[in-house]
């Protein structure tokens, strides 16, 4: 499920990005879903790829996008120019790992991502990650 602003009820785990354009400000743009539908990748518990995912929000076309509030970067940009990062759950430790862009290690956007995710403050730790360095600049 792609949320627009609403935060999320129970701690969730999946993938994200700060788009902005179009006129619009910058904005977190997330795929999640509550950690009890979370898929297991080793010792972790995860959801969803960047790539399909926006491969799927392109396929609905800008009205469509517009129409649910959500930015239309993805029809007209690749996924990989956008600072990302993904919410992950180490189950031996049961600690939520957040990877970010450096863009997105801020303050402002944490606290954006952490609700968006039901995160708690000191709740997770935080990390950067080569795959998620962007091009553009919010």
């Amino acid at each position: 499920m792609t949320l627009g602003a609403a935060e999320a009820a129970t701690p969730a785990v999946g993938i994200f990005w700060g788009v902005g354009g179009g006129g619009r400000p910058a904005t977190l743009l997330a795929d999640l879903v509550p950690l009890d539908q979370a898929e297991p990748y080793g010792d972790f518990l995860t959801h969803g790829g960047h790539y399909d995912h926006w491969l799927s929000l392109e396929r609905l076309g800008a009205g469509v996008l517009r129409q649910r509030g959500l930015p239309t970067a993805p029809t007209w940009s690749e996924y990989e120019e956008w600072p990302r990062g993904r919410v992950v759950y180490l189950v031996p430790g049961q600690r939520f790992t957040v990877y970010a862009d450096r863009q997105l290690q801020q303050a402002p956007w944490l606290a954006l991502i952490a609700g968006r995710f039901g995160l708690s403050e000191g709740s997770f730790d935080l990390r950067g990650d080569p795959h998620y360095v962007s091009l553009r600049r919010l």
